[in-house]
Parts: C-alpha cells; structure tokens; sequence
C-alpha cells in the first residue's frame, strides 16, 4: 500500500536519477561500465542506499515497503546494468550484514556501504563487469576436500 510518504521517496529518487543518472547512460552503455564510485556517493549522500536500514549505521531506519518503494523507482533507470548495481547493493549485499552481522563489521562495512563510500561487488573485482562481457565468462567451481 502506497502511502503520500512512499511517494514522496520515489520522487525524491526519481529526481536524482533525472539529474544525476540517466544524462549519462548513453556515455556508460557505450563504455560498457559507469562511475559507481560517484553515482553510490549521490546515493549515499541523499540517504538512499540505507531506506530500511538502521539509523545507528547511517540508514533512514524505515520498513521494507520503503525498500519496496525505493527499488521500484530505481526500476525508471533506464539502463538496467544501473539499476542492477544499486539493487545489489541495496538488497543483496547488505541485508544479511544488516540483520547478522556484529555491530563492528556493521561499523567497518554497512555504514560505508550506505553512505556510498564502499561499492560491493559481487565476484572478483577482475570479473566486475556485464555477465556478457568477453572478460566475465563463468568458470568451474573449484572443489574444496577436507581430510
């Protein structure tokens, strides 16, 4: 249930993203990459990569509908590779450290993560790239035997 206050979040995002995103997703799609450093500082800086996480580590300490809310304005991104990153970011990357994780690793990785100083990458930061790029090819799990 979409409240005036979950619409106001998505407009506040929706504004960003018209500002600062989407008059570059010609020049990144071209490149095949874009500045996440920059774009998750933005981000971070507009409280937007903490919605429904903690206030102590720098989130806006909201319920999931929020994270609902924020996710399906990212979804106006018209590049999808954007979109993508921010979500894991958002909702793959931080959850489980949000929910399990000590308050010191909280202190050392959620509240950068939220404040968009650190960028998680999924995967090795040499393979940091579109699943279809020629350098991102899938490999063999390596098999781990115990005695």
């Amino acid at each position: 249930m979409m409240t005036p206050e979950h619409r106001a979040l998505q407009d506040s995002v929706r504004k960003l993203i018209e500002r600062e995103i989407e008059p570059h997703v010609d020049e990144w799609e071209a490149a095949e990459i874009f500045p996440a450093h920059q774009v998750f500082k933005k981000l971070g800086a507009a409280g937007f990569l903490g919605v429904n996480k903690p206030v102590e580590f720098g989130g806006m300490g909201l319920d999931y509908t929020y994270e609902i809310a924020f996710c399906e304005a990212i979804g106006n991104i018209s590049s999808g590779g954007v979109g993508m990153a921010i979500a894991v970011q958002t909702d793959m990357a931080t959850p489980a450290l949000t929910h399990f994780g000590s308050d010191e690793l909280r202190e050392q990785f959620l509240k950068p993560s939220i404040a968009g100083d650190l960028v998680v990458c999924l995967g090795s930061p040499s393979r940091a790239r579109a699943p279809t790029s020629p350098r991102s090819r899938p490999r063999p799990a390596a098999t781990v035997t115990t005695t």
